[in-house]
């Protein structure tokens, strides 16, 4: 009875710790465990043994004792190595050295005690652990030994070793890193979305909240300690995840001061011309280089008590891009098209200027003439030359545009232009760390990490737009990623602790594109209004296809964007070791806020135009082509003009909650059971001034604004509050050398 008062006083604490250290993460992932047997020669237990670790590095010291069945536990153990001490009387003292911990993992000691005087004693030094004996979750364990030795891309991303996890996919890069200067990789696990996997650095939520398959942070390799992921059969105190739950913890600082120097560097002069370029007849290789260089410093502040540790990495890329383009040739670009004519069709048709005319593969026909359907047009022909534009007809705002295109430089009508420039990014990524053993019951870490990145591209033709010479979209972005983290554990007992965590997340950006500054070109430059608009943010450039030849304009229908999107995360957790229960309880919470402007949807704020070739053909005859959409570019005559008109941010809270129990149970030295429950609770996301989601409704043609009039601010769409999520997992040693889980 007492000690189920003593239980619920606990849960009340650890609730009310929780209160005051907002929002969520998986508690235990930043912590590992020693747990094991104490036993003599022969196998028989012994109770109340005296058991302690030491960390060697940092003199951390904990203690414990052995329960009737000889079994002990030791929780929240920061990842190192340890010296494991085990005293009883009448036996030698017992000493396992380099003992190693890793996060999210239960290492198991059994110690073997001889009888003798105290005087004496037995000292070994342990072995690789290569079996994971208590927990029946399926993990992979990325070492700092492994991460910094590996073979990675030039980039030195520790994701890309997730290729080395069963069940990912190869991991690879998306999006625009114009706006993703973290260069975060992404993996599907075991077939699921790759949405959902779930990135802590430290503890604190690392999810870029717009593209969440992406971190918003890549630790570099030479702070990270370790990276831990689980990707099946999670134990309760993990989840908010459908796919792999990955933790990554970066070093510490220890009693001795240590550091680096490094440096990566990569220069074009180190490869040959490439294909393109020689058909180009280049001359010179575009100049590239690539210079990643840093350094991390770690060492006491006072010694055995307070510890910093800190990394600076430097990312300064010029990295040559080339692109061939399909430009308009100089006679086609005065409305010419007699020299794309092809062979006679049959029948004959009307030009322009009243003449019949025999019917011609790649003729170029009036829009405007003939029938709705687009049969009975009139070939175009000019003082009797046909397929010739006549210069009246020809529109004044896309020959401004058409004008700015240069020309090409090779022969052909179709990949005549070599284009190449180069893209730039500057990166600086920051972190800093203190831990602080403040008793030897009470330990506190801070976590600072910060990237500033800026990544810059031009357009492929200019004054005229068109693709990126760069790795993503043309303009200047201007990064700077933040992730705090504060937390702690506190050992009320040898049996009793609890911990917790508070973690910040803010991704701050500004994408900027080159055409911005023309205002609005749409209206003064081409002459078409509605697409740009009031808004300085709807500046530019439309974009334009034209059907065969390269597009014109701004391409980056998802530009300018201005981010400020910030994340908390936070839990507080209670372990307790009674008997052979090893319980765990706890409260997670998650909080999003999507606060940025950006045009992602549709055709751009600055609207798009397409010209396709059908326009200028006839019915009845040859299909159209290139050229005639060409021609219908000339002519005005868009098939497709659409434009996506933005008035708001895109404002929204979204609150994950989470409960969890948990009981390890060590049923026999042999068997664990691990018994569990988590109920995770997702509430409909609001906006900032309380409305909630929209909908639109097909059959009334009106668009539902919840939190409006009688709608409900879910719109009717709910969220379940029975998310009751049961965990069993058994584990079973069959001996020293094999597990069943």
């Amino acid at each position: 009875m007492h000690g189920m008062r003593f239980a619920s006083f606990c849960l009340v604490v650890a609730f009310l710790v929780s209160l005051a250290i907002p929002r969520s993460l998986s508690g235990q992932s930043l912590y590992g465990s020693i747990v094991g047997t104490v036993q003599d020669q022969t196998g028989a237990v012994i109770p109340n043994a005296a058991v302690s670790i030491m960390n060697t590095n940092t003199g951390q010291a904990r203690e414990t004792t052995s329960d009737q069945a000889g079994y002990y536990s030791i929780k929240n153990v920061l990842a190192g190595s340890y010296d494991l001490t085990a005293t009883a009387d009448g036996f030698r003292p017992f000493t396992q050295t380099g003992v190693l911990v890793t996060i999210n993992t239960d290492t198991r000691v059994n110690m073997d005690l001889q009888v003798g005087a105290m005087t004496e004693s037995v000292t070994v030094e342990a072995s690789a652990a290569v079996l994971q004996t208590e927990t029946a979750d399926v993990k992979v364990e990325l070492s700092q030994t492994a991460i910094e030795n590996l073979p990675i891309g030039n980039y030195r991303n520790y994701q890309e070793l997730i290729n080395l996890v069963p069940g990912a996919t190869p991991a690879r890069f998306q999006n625009a890193i114009t706006d993703t200067p973290a260069l975060g990789l992404t993996t599907n696990i075991n077939g699921t979305n790759r949405n959902s996997n779930n990135t802590r650095l430290d503890g604190t939520a690392n999810i870029y909240i717009w593209l969440p398959h992406h971190t918003v942070y890549v630790a570099p390799v030479e702070t990270i300690e370790t990276v831990n992921i689980s990707t099946n059969n999670y134990d309760a105190d993990q989840g908010t995840t459908g796919g792999a739950s990955i933790n990554v913890v970066t070093k510490s600082g220890t009693n001795e001061f240590h550091g680096n120097l490094f440096e990566l560097h990569e220069d074009s002069g180190l490869r040959t011309f490439k294909w393109e370029e020689n058909r180009s007849g280049v001359t010179n290789k575009p100049h590239t280089v690539r210079n990643i260089f840093g350094g991390t410093l770690g060492g006491p502040i006072i010694k055995d008590k307070l510890f910093f540790f800190g990394g600076w990495e430097a990312n300064y890329d010029r990295l040559s891009f080339s692109r061939t383009f399909s430009v308009p040739r100089g006679d086609l670009r005065g409305g010419d098209f007699s020299r794309v004519l092809g062979d006679p069709l049959g029948g004959n048709v009307l030009t322009t200027e009243g003449v019949s005319v025999p019917l011609q593969e790649g003729m170029i026909f009036d829009p405007y003439s003939g029938n709705p359907d687009g049969s009975g047009r009139a070939v175009f022909s000019d003082a009797g030359v046909v397929n010739v534009i006549p210069s009246a007809r020809l529109n004044q705002g896309m020959m401004n545009m058409l004008a700015l295109v240069p020309l090409p430089a090779q022969a052909g009508d179709v990949d005549n232009l070599f284009r190449s420039g180069v893209g730039s990014m500057n990166r600086n990524n920051f972190d800093v760390k203190v831990n602080w053993n403040r008793t030897t019951a009470h330990q506190i870490f801070v976590k600072y990490s910060a990237m500033d990145a800026q990544v810059a591209g031009d357009f492929g033709l200019g004054a005229a737009g068109g693709r990126c010479l760069c790795n993503g979209g043309a303009g200047v972005g201007s990064t700077l990623a933040q992730l705090a983290t504060i937390g702690h554990t506190l050992t009320l007992s040898p049996t009793f602790l609890i911990d917790g965590t508070f973690g910040w997340t803010r991704m701050g950006q500004e994408v900027i594109p080159p055409d911005l500054e023309l205002g609005n070109f749409g209206l003064d430059v081409l002459g078409v209004p509605g697409l740009n608009g009031t808004d300085p943010r709807t500046g530019g450039m439309p974009r334009i296809d034209i059907s065969g030849f390269s597009s014109v304009g701004n391409r980056d229908g998802w530009s300018p964007i201005f981010r400020n999107d910030q994340s908390y995360t936070a839990n507080t957790n209670a372990s307790w070791q009674k008997g052979e229960h090893d319980l765990r309880f706890g409260f997670d919470v998650v909080h999003h806020h999507l606060n940025h402007w950006q045009p992602e949807l549709g055709s751009g704020p600055r609207g798009r135009l397409r010209f396709d070739s059908d326009t200028t053909a006839i019915k009845g005859g040859a299909s159209g082509t290139d050229f005639n959409a060409l021609a219908a570019f000339m002519l005005g005559s868009a098939d497709v003009v659409g434009k996506s008109v933005q008035f708001i941010k895109m404002d929204s809270f979204e609150n994950q909650f989470a409960l969890f129990a948990r009981d390890r149970w060590h049923v026999t030295p042999k068997l664990t059971l691990s018994l569990g429950l988590r109920w995770e609770l997702y509430p409909t996301r609001i906006r900032s001034n309380g409305l909630g989601m929209e909908g639109y409704d097909v059959l009334t043609n009106e668009v539902l604004v919840g939190g409006r009039g009688d709608i409900p601010r879910d719109n009717g769409v709910g969220y379940s509050k029975k998310l009751f999520a049961p965990r069993l997992g058994i584990v079973y040693r069959l001996g020293d050398n094999t597990v069943i889980r």
